[in-house]
């Protein structure tokens, strides 16, 4: 059977593993089996799930004798931290790292137990090599801000193979992300993403793998210079003359698939800078663009301000592009109903467009080579094939 490098299954974030552990010594390890088995038993099903998130109500009514008192001791003892329902996520970490003892049928921690629960950094890595994290970290550092879909293939690589399913592989990540959530070394972006914060990459400097260590180097080189280079996208945006910036807007609406786009004359356009026709299937629509080239915040008047000239120009839809933001008023009143849509498009998600479509920007390629070393760990080939190969 494989040793994996993430073994736990609902790995839990340390504060709420640490507060389980911390009232369970003197717990009889039979009651926990038996509050598992009460709690089992009332399970519900897909069609008609049971409610768990009240603990300070279900206990009360769904368990009674030696398992609502030891419930209530967990909940009450972790002052609500643990819910009684879900201690598994904990006590499979205890089992996997010997944080937990048996001690005449009661549970008592382990000296490692004792460390985990003060929170000895020595012993937290211990456990984060044994679990995959710095791989997390490792896999995060070649991203601005990465999906568990698009980190999952970098992570399973970093652990050096898992034959696990992809769902479960998965579900294992994102476990992981929330427990480094968490601690401060990962933060989440938008819904969907993840980026790894300056505490992150620090750690990550003294715990990262030795199989790839120099991949992370190389990583974090590019990340910077990445980084560098969409600053100064930012700085030579804002230095453009306006007449210029206008046509840069021409031209990348042009890569993004919108057909006969053209810049308006300087004077006279009731404000528009762009006009383009944009394809849906067999439609096609005539979409009118205003450009702001000023780093401040766009309020809702400029909104409603382009969409009374739509009628003018024979448009059914607009956008605005500024290299500042949007005030939350204009971002409301953008996607009002009844009325017709305007698209906002702010500074930072301006240069992820421009460098998307290659418009300003072009892409290096370096390329790398890895040593794939369990080619030359194989044992020699039968001789009958050694022969084939000869005839």
């Amino acid at each position: 059977m494989p040793t994996h490098k993430a073994r736990t299954p609902w790995f839990p974030t340390y504060p709420y593993a640490a507060a389980l552990y911390s009232v369970l010594p003197g717990v009889s390890v039979q009651a926990m089996k038996t509050l598992d088995q009460a709690i089992g038993a009332q399970m519900g099903t897909a069609a008609n799930p049971v409610d768990w998130s009240r603990p300070d109500e279900w206990i009360g009514e769904r368990l009674k004798g030696e398992s609502r008192e030891l419930a209530l001791h967990i909940w009450q003892g972790t002052k609500g931290v643990v819910n009684p329902r879900y201690p598994g996520g904990p006590m499979h970490l205890a089992r996997n790292h010997a944080l937990l003892k048996t001690v005449g049928g009661m549970y008592a921690l382990t000296e490692a137990g004792e460390a985990f629960v003060r929170g000895d950094p020595d012993l937290l890595r211990v456990v984060d090599e044994g679990e995959g994290i710095p791989q997390v970290l490792a896999a995060l550092s070649g991203f601005e801000a990465a999906s568990r879909k698009e980190l999952l293939p970098g992570w399973v690589e970093a652990l050096g193979g898992d034959s696990r399913s992809e769902g479960t592989l998965s579900g294992l990540l994102y476990d992981r992300l929330m427990n480094l959530v968490d601690r401060g070394l990962v933060e989440r972006v938008g819904s969907r993403k993840y980026a790894l914060m300056d505490a992150g990459r620090a750690y990550l400097g003294q715990v990262g793998p030795q199989e790839v260590s120099g991949r992370y180097r190389l990583d974090e080189a590019a990340r910077e210079y990445r980084a560098g280079q969409r600053a100064r996208l930012r700085e030579l945006l804002g230095g453009m003359h306006p007449y210029r910036f206008e046509h840069l807007i021409r031209e990348l609406l042009a890569e993004m698939g919108y057909e006969d786009a053209v810049v308006t004359k300087q004077s006279g356009d009731k404000g528009i800078d762009v006009v383009a026709t944009a394809k849906f299937g067999i439609m096609t629509v005539k979409e009118v663009v205003q450009v702001k080239r000023v780093p401040g915040t766009t309020g809702r008047t400029v909104i409603d301000q382009l969409r009374g000239v739509l009628p003018l120009h024979g448009a059914i839809r607009g956008t605005v592009i500024t290299l500042g933001t949007f005030a939350a008023g204009a971002k409301e009143v953008a996607v009002h109903v009844g009325a017709a849509p305007i698209t906002l498009i702010d500074g930072e998600t301006l240069i992820d467009l421009l460098i998307e479509h290659e418009v300003g920007v072009t892409p290096r390629r370096v390329e790398v080579y890895e040593v794939e070393e369990a080619f030359f760990s194989e044992e020699a080939p039968p001789l009958e094939e050694e022969q084939g190969a000869e005839a």
